[in-house]
């Protein structure tokens, strides 16, 4: 079952986006369809936070390799304990080196190619901005973006959303190709065409 957004207008209901278009264009004249519907919150602010999302997506260039940073802040703390504890600062910065590298051509040789994806892109930039839940997989514990949809979020809601979400995507993606923070802004706005 596929979400549909449809705008009021004086015609009666029109797909709100261009993918919305072509999914009712894929049913055949005089076909009934049935569905819950519910009015949205600012739609046009909607678009907004996807378009500053895109924006930060086509900038983003995995690094990284194979290793989530995640697995990454730990080596390095468990490296920097044990040079602590002998008093010795940068000891084992050489081994640390070489593990990191023997694992990433170990993953490398699994895993040759792994895909960018725009929707765990997404999940990330919401995880890193703060809005997230815990929960537990036989792996452990891990981090799990919250929902964005219109069901489970208000306009004061979503509107922290996007302005936490913008932030991570200027730490994280966009001051290295933006002057500032307006400069980000217009350019996503140029892109989603609201400016």
């Amino acid at each position: 079952m596929a979400d549909l957004a449809l705008i009021r207008t004086a015609h009666g209901l029109v797909p709100a986006t261009e993918a919305d278009r072509e999914l009712v264009q894929k049913w055949k004249a005089g076909q009934v369809v049935h569905g819950k519907f519910a009015r949205m919150r600012n739609a046009r602010f909607h678009g907004k936070f996807f378009a500053m999302l895109d924006l930060a997506y086509e900038y983003w260039e995995p690094v990284g390799g194979l290793i989530p940073r995640q697995e990454m802040r730990g080596i390095r703390g468990l490296a920097k304990y044990f040079e602590d504890l002998n008093g010795r600062p940068g000891q084992l910065q050489a081994a640390v080196a070489a593990y990191v590298e023997k694992l990433e051509a170990e993953r490398a040789e699994r895993f040759p190619a792994v895909d960018k994806s725009r929707e765990a892109f997404r999940e990330w930039v919401t995880v890193e901005a703060g809005h997230f839940h815990l929960v537990q997989t036989p792996d452990g514990i891990r981090k799990e973006a919250k929902s964005i949809a219109w069901a489970n979020m208000d306009e004061d809601a979503f509107g922290q959303l996007y302005r936490d979400v913008f932030a991570a995507c200027w730490r994280l993606v966009l001051s290295a190709h933006f002057e500032s923070e307006a400069d980000a802004q217009a350019a996503a706005d140029m892109m989603g065409s609201f400016a």
